[in-house]
């Protein structure tokens, strides 16, 4: 677990102009944000990296993104969140049962993002507090 001034976000996106927003608003938090583009080079960035978030808004085809999710979540125990237009119950609960923590409908505005990964993170804080019971939070 990285500790808290060590906060790698991962940002799988190919929306430009949304990953710049939220890259602004991770960095103003103190957070270092890898960005990429496509699924190879998210999982190769989680496996190298591990991030305590990923966000993950790329445009692939369901079984494509949820295999994807499959294969993030068995390289880091970082919190995982989905960004899809997904709509219909089952394929939200098909990314919960890949090990996803929290799927978000998108469009989602950049501050609700940024509250729903922050919460993820102090949470992150707190668990490995309660693992390493002599370690004092900051």
């Amino acid at each position: 677990m990285n500790t808290t001034e060590e906060r790698i976000v991962l940002i799988a996106s190919q929306d430009a102009d949304s990953a710049s927003i939220w890259e602004k608003l991770f960095l103003q938090k103190g957070c270092t944000v890898v960005r990429e583009v496509s699924p190879r080079h998210a999982l190769q960035s989680t496996k190298l990296v591990s991030p305590s978030l990923i966000i993950l808004n790329l445009d692939l085809p369901h079984a494509e993104r949820i295999e994807l999710c499959h294969q993030l979540r068995l390289a880091t125990t970082g919190t995982l969140l989905v960004l899809s237009s997904a709509k219909d119950e089952q394929e939200v609960y098909e990314y919960y049962l890949v090990g996803v923590d929290e799927h978000l409908a998108t469009p989602v505005n950049p501050m609700a993002l940024l509250i729903k990964s922050m919460a993820w993170l102090v949470k992150q804080d707190w668990s490995d507090l309660r693992v390493q019971p002599g370690r004092a939070y900051k």
